[in-house]
Protein backbone atom coordinates (compact mmCIF):
# COMPACT_ATOMS: atom_id res chain seq x y z
CA UNK A 1 0.00 0.00 0.00
CA UNK A 2 2.99 2.28 0.43
CA UNK A 3 3.76 3.51 -3.02
CA UNK A 4 7.49 3.75 -2.82
CA UNK A 5 7.52 5.62 -6.78
CA UNK A 6 5.56 8.36 -5.27
CA UNK A 7 7.74 8.60 -2.54
CA UNK A 8 10.86 9.11 -5.17
CA UNK A 9 8.90 11.45 -6.87
CA UNK A 10 8.41 13.59 -4.15
CA UNK A 11 11.85 13.27 -2.37
CA UNK A 12 14.26 12.08 -4.59
CA UNK A 13 17.25 12.51 -3.01
CA UNK A 14 15.95 10.17 0.19
CA UNK A 15 14.35 7.56 -1.79
CA UNK A 16 16.97 4.89 -2.08
CA UNK A 17 18.06 5.08 2.01
CA UNK A 18 13.90 4.49 3.05
CA UNK A 19 12.69 1.57 3.71
CA UNK A 20 9.84 -0.27 4.69
CA UNK A 21 8.73 -1.75 7.96
CA UNK A 22 5.71 -4.53 9.44
CA UNK A 23 4.51 -3.28 12.71
CA UNK A 24 1.82 -3.97 14.99
CA UNK A 25 0.38 -1.63 17.36
CA UNK A 26 -2.63 -2.50 19.61
CA UNK A 27 -3.67 -5.27 17.96
CA UNK A 28 -3.76 -4.00 14.42
CA UNK A 29 -1.52 -4.37 11.31
CA UNK A 30 0.53 -1.47 9.98
CA UNK A 31 3.36 -0.77 7.83
CA UNK A 32 5.86 1.98 7.97
CA UNK A 33 7.95 3.93 5.88
CA UNK A 34 11.35 4.67 7.49
CA UNK A 35 14.31 6.59 6.89
CA UNK A 36 16.85 5.42 9.72
CA UNK A 37 14.90 6.02 12.78
CA UNK A 38 12.36 8.48 11.98
CA UNK A 39 9.18 6.83 10.62
CA UNK A 40 7.87 9.24 7.50
CA UNK A 41 4.35 7.59 6.84
CA UNK A 42 2.09 4.67 8.31
CA UNK A 43 -0.61 2.44 6.50
CA UNK A 44 -2.28 0.96 9.17
CA UNK A 45 -5.75 -1.44 9.32
CA UNK A 46 -8.18 0.76 11.48
CA UNK A 47 -11.60 0.30 12.66
CA UNK A 48 -14.11 3.05 11.49
CA UNK A 49 -17.24 2.20 13.16
CA UNK A 50 -17.18 4.89 15.67
CA UNK A 51 -18.71 8.07 14.75
CA UNK A 52 -15.48 10.20 15.04
CA UNK A 53 -14.25 8.92 11.91
CA UNK A 54 -17.62 10.01 9.81
CA UNK A 55 -17.76 13.49 12.27
CA UNK A 56 -14.92 14.87 12.00
CA UNK A 57 -13.54 13.90 8.83
CA UNK A 58 -14.16 15.71 5.25
CA UNK A 59 -14.82 13.75 2.37
CA UNK A 60 -12.39 14.04 -0.33
CA UNK A 61 -11.93 12.26 -3.35
CA UNK A 62 -8.74 9.93 -4.17
CA UNK A 63 -9.02 9.11 -8.05
CA UNK A 64 -12.78 8.22 -7.35
CA UNK A 65 -12.63 6.81 -3.85
CA UNK A 66 -14.32 8.06 -1.01
CA UNK A 67 -11.96 8.78 2.11
CA UNK A 68 -11.76 10.58 4.94
CA UNK A 69 -9.16 13.64 5.89
CA UNK A 70 -8.52 15.58 9.02
CA UNK A 71 -5.32 18.22 9.35
CA UNK A 72 -4.30 18.12 12.78
CA UNK A 73 -3.11 22.23 13.76
CA UNK A 74 -1.64 23.01 16.68
CA UNK A 75 -1.17 26.83 17.86
CA UNK A 76 -1.74 27.63 13.94
CA UNK A 77 0.65 25.79 12.37
CA UNK A 78 -0.47 22.01 10.69
CA UNK A 79 0.88 19.33 12.62
CA UNK A 80 -0.07 16.33 10.82
CA UNK A 81 -2.44 14.49 8.61
CA UNK A 82 -4.28 11.22 8.23
CA UNK A 83 -6.79 10.01 5.62
CA UNK A 84 -9.04 7.06 6.16
CA UNK A 85 -10.24 5.07 3.53
CA UNK A 86 -13.28 2.73 4.08
CA UNK A 87 -13.41 -0.78 2.84
CA UNK A 88 -16.72 -1.80 4.74
CA UNK A 89 -19.35 -0.10 7.19
CA UNK A 90 -16.44 -1.57 9.81
CA UNK A 91 -13.63 -1.34 8.55
CA UNK A 92 -10.65 1.08 6.93
CA UNK A 93 -7.15 1.71 5.26
CA UNK A 94 -5.56 4.77 6.78
CA UNK A 95 -2.69 6.38 5.80
CA UNK A 96 -1.10 8.94 8.67
CA UNK A 97 2.32 11.17 8.52
CA UNK A 98 4.88 10.09 11.03
CA UNK A 99 5.55 12.40 13.77
CA UNK A 100 9.47 12.50 12.26
CA UNK A 101 8.30 13.69 8.82
CA UNK A 102 9.82 16.95 7.90
CA UNK A 103 6.22 17.79 5.88
CA UNK A 104 2.89 18.06 7.49
CA UNK A 105 0.91 18.91 3.94
CA UNK A 106 -1.77 17.06 3.24
CA UNK A 107 -1.25 17.32 -0.41
CA UNK A 108 1.82 15.08 0.45
CA UNK A 109 -0.19 12.29 1.98
CA UNK A 110 -3.00 12.76 -0.28
CA UNK A 111 -0.30 11.56 -3.10
CA UNK A 112 0.20 8.52 -1.34
CA UNK A 113 -3.34 7.90 0.15
CA UNK A 114 -4.48 7.92 -3.97
CA UNK A 115 -1.94 5.70 -5.20
CA UNK A 116 -2.47 3.32 -2.00
CA UNK A 117 -6.25 3.50 -2.97
CA UNK A 118 -5.51 2.12 -6.33
CA UNK A 119 -4.14 -0.77 -5.35
CA UNK A 120 -7.47 -1.93 -3.58
CA UNK A 121 -10.32 -3.92 -5.46
CA UNK A 122 -12.95 -1.87 -6.61
CA UNK A 123 -15.50 -3.87 -4.70
CA UNK A 124 -14.00 -3.00 -1.59
CA UNK A 125 -14.08 0.89 -1.96
CA UNK A 126 -16.68 3.25 -2.07
CA UNK A 127 -16.88 6.22 -4.64
CA UNK A 128 -16.93 9.76 -3.24
CA UNK A 129 -20.73 9.86 -2.86
CA UNK A 130 -21.63 6.57 -2.00
CA UNK A 131 -22.94 5.88 1.10
CA UNK A 132 -20.37 3.86 3.59
CA UNK A 133 -22.03 3.74 6.98
CA UNK A 134 -25.46 2.46 8.05
CA UNK A 135 -26.74 6.04 8.05
CA UNK A 136 -28.65 7.31 5.19
CA UNK A 137 -29.08 10.63 3.33
CA UNK A 138 -28.32 13.41 5.47
CA UNK A 139 -28.28 11.58 8.58
CA UNK A 140 -24.62 10.94 7.67
CA UNK A 141 -24.04 14.78 8.46
CA UNK A 142 -25.76 14.20 11.97
CA UNK A 143 -23.27 14.95 14.66
CA UNK A 144 -23.44 12.38 17.00
CA UNK A 145 -22.72 8.51 18.18
CA UNK A 146 -25.47 7.13 16.79
CA UNK A 147 -24.94 4.43 14.18
CA UNK A 148 -27.91 5.55 12.57
CA UNK A 149 -30.76 3.69 13.71
CA UNK A 150 -32.31 6.67 15.34
CA UNK A 151 -32.28 9.03 12.44
CA UNK A 152 -34.31 9.40 8.95
CA UNK A 153 -34.20 12.26 6.41
CA UNK A 154 -37.28 14.25 7.29
CA UNK A 155 -39.97 13.74 4.95
CA UNK A 156 -42.68 16.50 4.11
CA UNK A 157 -45.61 16.48 6.87
CA UNK A 158 -49.05 19.09 7.37
CA UNK A 159 -48.40 21.75 9.78
CA UNK A 160 -51.74 21.67 11.52
CA UNK A 161 -53.48 25.19 12.59
CA UNK A 162 -53.47 26.00 16.18
CA UNK A 163 -51.00 26.10 18.19
CA UNK A 164 -52.16 22.96 20.44
CA UNK A 165 -52.66 21.00 17.73
CA UNK A 166 -49.42 22.06 16.01
CA UNK A 167 -47.72 21.41 19.32
CA UNK A 168 -49.18 17.77 20.19
CA UNK A 169 -48.51 17.16 16.11
CA UNK A 170 -44.79 17.49 17.08
CA UNK A 171 -44.85 15.86 19.94
CA UNK A 172 -46.05 12.56 17.82
CA UNK A 173 -44.57 13.49 15.02
CA UNK A 174 -40.45 14.70 14.70
CA UNK A 175 -41.60 15.16 10.77
CA UNK A 176 -44.01 17.92 12.25
CA UNK A 177 -41.17 20.05 13.68
CA UNK A 178 -39.23 19.75 10.93
CA UNK A 179 -41.97 21.37 8.85
CA UNK A 180 -42.63 24.05 11.21
CA UNK A 181 -39.36 25.03 10.59
CA UNK A 182 -38.06 23.59 7.04
CA UNK A 183 -38.96 27.11 5.13
CA UNK A 184 -37.29 29.60 8.02
CA UNK A 185 -34.13 27.88 8.18
CA UNK A 186 -33.69 27.15 4.25
CA UNK A 187 -34.22 30.63 3.75
CA UNK A 188 -32.02 31.47 6.89
CA UNK A 189 -29.22 29.57 7.31
CA UNK A 190 -29.45 28.21 3.76
CA UNK A 191 -30.38 25.54 1.80
CA UNK A 192 -27.16 22.88 2.52
CA UNK A 193 -29.10 22.57 6.06
CA UNK A 194 -30.74 19.44 5.79
CA UNK A 195 -33.63 18.31 7.77
CA UNK A 196 -33.32 14.71 10.26
CA UNK A 197 -36.24 13.26 12.09
CA UNK A 198 -34.93 11.33 15.41
CA UNK A 199 -37.13 10.31 18.45
CA UNK A 200 -38.37 13.72 20.00
CA UNK A 201 -36.16 16.04 18.04
CA UNK A 202 -35.39 17.40 14.96
CA UNK A 203 -32.24 18.29 13.57
CA UNK A 204 -30.99 20.42 10.85
CA UNK A 205 -27.40 19.69 9.51
CA UNK A 206 -24.75 20.88 7.05
CA UNK A 207 -22.31 18.98 5.41
CA UNK A 208 -19.00 20.87 7.17
CA UNK A 209 -20.40 20.22 10.50
CA UNK A 210 -19.50 24.08 11.72
CA UNK A 211 -23.00 24.51 13.25
CA UNK A 212 -25.98 22.03 14.18
CA UNK A 213 -29.48 23.25 14.45
CA UNK A 214 -31.97 21.04 17.03
CA UNK A 215 -35.31 22.50 16.17
CA UNK A 216 -38.60 21.55 18.30
CA UNK A 217 -42.43 22.08 18.78
CA UNK A 218 -43.91 19.93 21.57
CA UNK A 219 -46.14 19.77 24.49
CA UNK A 220 -43.43 17.81 25.72
CA UNK A 221 -40.51 18.69 27.84
CA UNK A 222 -41.90 21.50 29.69
CA UNK A 223 -42.63 24.65 29.72
CA UNK A 224 -40.25 28.22 28.73
CA UNK A 225 -39.91 29.63 31.77
CA UNK A 226 -38.43 26.11 33.25
CA UNK A 227 -35.50 27.28 30.96
CA UNK A 228 -35.02 30.42 31.97
CA UNK A 229 -35.35 29.98 35.83
CA UNK A 230 -32.54 27.18 34.99
CA UNK A 231 -32.75 25.77 38.75
CA UNK A 232 -29.29 24.11 38.13
CA UNK A 233 -27.16 26.93 36.85
CA UNK A 234 -26.30 25.16 33.87
CA UNK A 235 -26.29 28.03 31.36
CA UNK A 236 -25.57 31.80 31.44
CA UNK A 237 -27.28 35.02 29.95
CA UNK A 238 -31.06 34.25 30.59
CA UNK A 239 -32.89 36.63 29.09
CA UNK A 240 -36.41 36.85 28.09
CA UNK A 241 -37.63 38.42 24.39
CA UNK A 242 -40.43 38.64 22.60
CA UNK A 243 -40.95 37.05 19.08
CA UNK A 244 -43.99 38.10 17.29
CA UNK A 245 -45.83 38.41 20.19
CA UNK A 246 -45.31 35.48 21.80
CA UNK A 247 -42.78 35.50 25.09
CA UNK A 248 -39.74 33.59 25.16
CA UNK A 249 -36.57 32.61 26.66
CA UNK A 250 -32.77 32.71 25.50
CA UNK A 251 -29.99 31.24 27.29
CA UNK A 252 -25.94 30.41 26.62
CA UNK A 253 -24.10 27.35 27.50
CA UNK A 254 -21.53 28.55 29.67
CA UNK A 255 -18.65 27.95 26.83
CA UNK A 256 -20.41 30.25 24.44
CA UNK A 257 -21.08 27.01 21.99
CA UNK A 258 -24.89 26.80 22.31
CA UNK A 259 -27.74 29.32 22.15
CA UNK A 260 -30.93 28.07 23.14
CA UNK A 261 -34.65 29.78 22.47
CA UNK A 262 -37.91 28.43 24.21
CA UNK A 263 -40.88 30.23 23.14
CA UNK A 264 -44.57 30.08 24.61
CA UNK A 265 -47.49 30.12 21.92
CA UNK A 266 -49.86 30.36 24.68
CA UNK A 267 -48.68 33.70 25.90
CA UNK A 268 -47.46 32.49 28.82
CA UNK A 269 -43.97 31.26 29.98
CA UNK A 270 -45.19 28.95 32.52
CA UNK A 271 -47.50 27.21 30.17
CA UNK A 272 -46.74 23.84 29.09
CA UNK A 273 -45.41 23.20 25.80
CA UNK A 274 -42.86 25.04 23.99
CA UNK A 275 -41.17 26.10 20.48
CA UNK A 276 -37.90 25.25 21.17
CA UNK A 277 -34.29 26.40 18.61
CA UNK A 278 -30.97 25.17 19.61
CA UNK A 279 -27.62 25.91 18.07
CA UNK A 280 -24.08 24.94 18.63
CA UNK A 281 -20.95 24.98 17.10
CA UNK A 282 -19.33 22.31 16.21
CA UNK A 283 -15.58 20.58 15.30
CA UNK A 284 -15.48 21.31 11.48
CA UNK A 285 -15.18 18.20 9.57
CA UNK A 286 -11.35 17.69 8.15
CA UNK A 287 -9.50 19.93 10.90
CA UNK A 288 -8.51 18.92 13.97
CA UNK A 289 -7.42 22.44 15.68
CA UNK A 290 -6.05 22.96 19.32
CA UNK A 291 -6.45 25.10 21.11
CA UNK A 292 -10.14 25.75 19.26
CA UNK A 293 -12.64 28.72 20.02
CA UNK A 294 -15.97 27.01 20.51
CA UNK A 295 -18.35 30.45 20.60
CA UNK A 296 -20.92 30.32 18.26
CA UNK A 297 -20.27 33.42 16.15
CA UNK A 298 -22.68 36.41 16.50
CA UNK A 299 -24.49 36.01 12.96
CA UNK A 300 -25.19 32.85 13.67
CA UNK A 301 -27.00 33.84 17.09
CA UNK A 302 -28.38 36.61 14.86
CA UNK A 303 -30.03 34.17 12.59
CA UNK A 304 -31.59 31.89 15.40
CA UNK A 305 -33.53 35.05 16.57
CA UNK A 306 -34.78 35.50 12.80
CA UNK A 307 -35.44 31.75 12.33
CA UNK A 308 -37.64 31.92 15.43
CA UNK A 309 -39.50 35.43 14.30
CA UNK A 310 -40.29 33.82 11.15
CA UNK A 311 -41.02 30.54 12.39
CA UNK A 312 -43.84 32.64 15.42
CA UNK A 313 -45.09 35.24 12.72
CA UNK A 314 -45.52 32.04 10.02
CA UNK A 315 -47.20 29.21 12.21
CA UNK A 316 -48.32 30.85 15.90
CA UNK A 317 -49.69 34.21 15.08
CA UNK A 318 -53.48 33.29 15.04
CA UNK A 319 -55.77 32.75 17.61
CA UNK A 320 -54.42 30.24 20.56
Amino acid sequence: MIDRVTYALRQPLDAALATTRPEVKRGRKRCALVRGDMALLYVQDVDPGHAALRNDGAVVDLGGVKAYQVESRREGAVSGCAITVPVSFQRAVQFELGLQSRSKDCGLLRDFATAGAAKLPRDLVYPPDAQDSARVGACANWVSTSKGETCDPAVEAQVPAGAEAILAAGAADPNVECAVFRDAVKKTFGPEFEPIATPGSCYFVEPRHRVQIEAGATLNGGAPGDWHADPNGTFKDHRQHSFSGNPGATLHTEDDSGFLMYVSPFGNLGSRGHVRLLISSQQERGVDEWPRSRALPVVDVAKAHAVMELVMATHFRGAR
